[in-house]
């Protein structure tokens, strides 16, 4: 069996979802890792024969969080696939929504039939542009469970030759620009077409939240703020983002140590949820975020320490505000939260 680091395992599935990493927390297992990919094991850290011993508790798992599991705390994460934005138009509209998307950190791709307005997009950030016909380029896009579509062309006929394609495909949202009278005569057309009623149905026309938007950028937040709205509201955590995968991939092929951060649990009012990463490098690099502030810095604090060797490669921290010791500073809100640190080594992978 090869050796893989985890971030290798993560991006070769990253258009898969319903994905389970678990982590023992304690006991003679500690930091022993197990990724599930649909219920099947693809990726191990350590000997993992206590979370084999329990696969069936993990394929179970519907929610993230701390579980006991023969007598050992072990957290159980559930995410979904990375999430892709694909926009469809090369407009003003479509160059603000992927420079607003950009600095979202949301991977995309996006497409348009001119050569012009391709080069438009490429120049706002996207992250792959396709200069082809709609329904040609289309044919390159598989969809998937954390797939959002943005349909913003330049013409009600290159919306429906969209939306023909789209709507076959698996998809997180799909939404289009226009007005709800062009929104109306659209659904009619791809039902008269044969279209899935329900997909129809779904389909986000007109397009964005109702903030009153009148220029291109307010479109496009209203657009995104919809885009991440859908994307929160999902069933699971906010797994590892592209720049996160790129931070330990950078990390690993230049050889430094690195410590990964995770939020395993928390209480009260914190200002992010379980699940937040960050990856401190041996560089100083931070990429991601864990919540900020003092808090912030005292995770950054102990994995120095990791990245020093003077802490264990695996450990749990605490930050609480029960006014007794000095951690009450440190506590965002007046809540407080532990996190899973882990000084990244490289695992196996599983045939």
């Amino acid at each position: 069996m090869n050796e893989t680091p985890l971030y290798q395992a993560v991006q070769s599935r990253r258009a898969e979802g319903g994905r389970t990493l678990a982590c023992v927390l304690n006991g003679e297992c500690a930091g022993e890792q197990l990724l599930l990919c649909e219920g099947v094991p693809v990726w191990q850290c350590g000997e993992t024969e206590l979370l084999r011993r329990n696969l069936p508790a993990l394929q179970s798992c519907t929610a993230t969080g701390v579980q006991e599991i023969s007598g050992q705390r072990v957290f159980v994460e559930r995410f979904g696939a990375v999430p892709q934005l694909v926009v469809c138009g090369g407009g003003h509209v479509a160059t603000a929504v992927v420079r607003l998307a950009k600095l979202l950190g949301l991977p995309m791709l996006a497409m348009d039939d001119r050569e012009e307005y391709a080069g438009q997009l490429r120049a706002a950030g996207a992250d792959t542009v396709l200069c082809q016909p709609f329904e040609a380029a289309l044919e390159q896009v598989p969809g998937g469970s954390e797939t959002y579509f943005v349909v913003v062309t330049r013409a009600h006929a290159f919306d429906v030759v969209c939306l023909e394609k789209i709507l076959r495909k698996p998809a997180a949202y799909v939404g289009m620009m226009g007005s709800k009278g062009r929104a109306a005569l659209v659904r009619r057309q791809l039902l008269e077409q044969g279209m899935d009623a329900p997909r129809v149905e779904a389909l986000c026309a007109p397009i964005g939240l109702p903030i009153g938007s009148q220029t291109a950028e307010e479109i496009a937040l209203s657009i995104l703020a919809q885009v991440v709205s859908v994307k929160n509201a999902r069933p699971q955590t906010e797994g590892f983002s592209s720049a996160l995968l790129d931070a330990m991939q950078h990390a690993d092929q230049s050889g430094q140590k690195a410590v990964l951060a995770v939020i395993i649990a928390r209480h009260g009012s914190t200002p992010r949820e379980v699940g937040a990463k960050m990856l401190i490098s041996q560089d100083g690099t931070l990429t991601g975020s864990v919540g900020g502030g003092i808090m912030e810095h005292r995770t950054i604090l102990a994995a120095q320490e990791m990245l020093a060797g003077k802490a264990p490669a695996h450990q749990t921290v605490h930050f609480s505000a029960d006014g007794k010791n000095e951690d009450a500073a440190v506590a965002a809100c007046g809540g407080s939260m532990e996190l899973l640190l882990t000084l990244l080594e490289t695992g196996e992978a599983l045939s």
